[in-house]
């Protein structure tokens, strides 16, 4: 759930924050804009947001999904702080959302589809759902050939709660407008995308993940696509803020 969108106390005014909301300006939805548009990461940009006027100041504070913190944020923090010296920033992963304005966020970052909530919600990213499991794994109990064979306890897939919902969540597979539910069989449920991944790759069994910094584990082999002509499932990532009102700059 590749982008983020930044609202704080800026000298360029991105946010005004009351004791009630969070309210953007004018240069805050610009962010938001540039964010979706080019997903190119919260740090990147606050920063090309803010070349028209002073280098981004003051503090932020984020609550992040674990498995965007990991995989697409992180690698982008050194260069904006770098760039921006003026900015002190607090990320923090959360499994959940809960209360932004009153528990001091200024944003959330999140995968997955959004409840209903006050919240407003900008998709800003589809990721691709991919199949995947070890070479080790295959060795032990061979290749399925259809998604529907998951189903056979001939294989084991892990499972991974959604957090929305506390129950695992359903695997599919998407080609063109065909979508096929699988109800797959497993013995392993896991709550955090590291753990999964781990076990996937340790030759336990298959996963479902999205094709966001496990391009090394592919490319070196160490995890093979599975059903590659199944490849139209996505999984959303989503931007969250506290109010759409403008403040303008003083």
């Amino acid at each position: 759930k590749a982008i983020a969108k930044l609202e704080a106390r800026l000298d360029t005014r991105l946010v005004h924050r009351t004791s009630r909301a969070v309210e953007l300006t004018e240069e805050g939805r610009a962010l938001v804009e540039r964010v979706a548009a080019h997903l190119a990461g919260i740090g990147e940009a606050a920063a090309a947001t803010s070349k028209s006027r002073d280098a981004v100041r003051g503090r932020l504070r984020v609550n992040v999904d674990p498995l965007f913190s990991r995989m697409v944020l992180s690698p982008k923090l050194s260069e904006f702080l770098l760039q921006n010296p003026g900015m002190e920033l607090r990320i923090e992963t959360r499994d959940r959302i809960a209360d932004l304005v009153s528990d001091g966020f200024d944003l959330a970052v999140r995968f997955g589809e959004p409840a209903p909530s006050a919240l407003i919600a900008r998709r800003v990213l589809d990721a691709r759902v991919l199949t995947v499991a070890s070479p080790i794994y295959l060795e032990r109990h061979g290749r399925p050939r259809d998604p529907r064979e998951l189903a056979s306890r001939d294989h084991q897939c892990i499972h991974a709660i959604d957090a929305a919902t506390g129950r695992p969540f359903d695997w599919e597979f998407w080609r063109g407008g065909e979508v096929v539910p699988v109800v797959v069989n497993g013995r392993l449920t896991v709550t955090d995308s590291g753990t999964k991944l781990g076990a996937c790759l340790a030759g336990f069994g298959i996963a479902q993940v999205i094709d966001l910094g496990i391009d090394d584990h592919l490319r070196s082999g160490a995890l093979i696509e599975l059903f590659p002509d199944w490849p139209d499932e996505r999984f959303p990532l989503y931007v969250y803020y506290a109010s759409r009102n403008h403040v303008p700059a003083k």
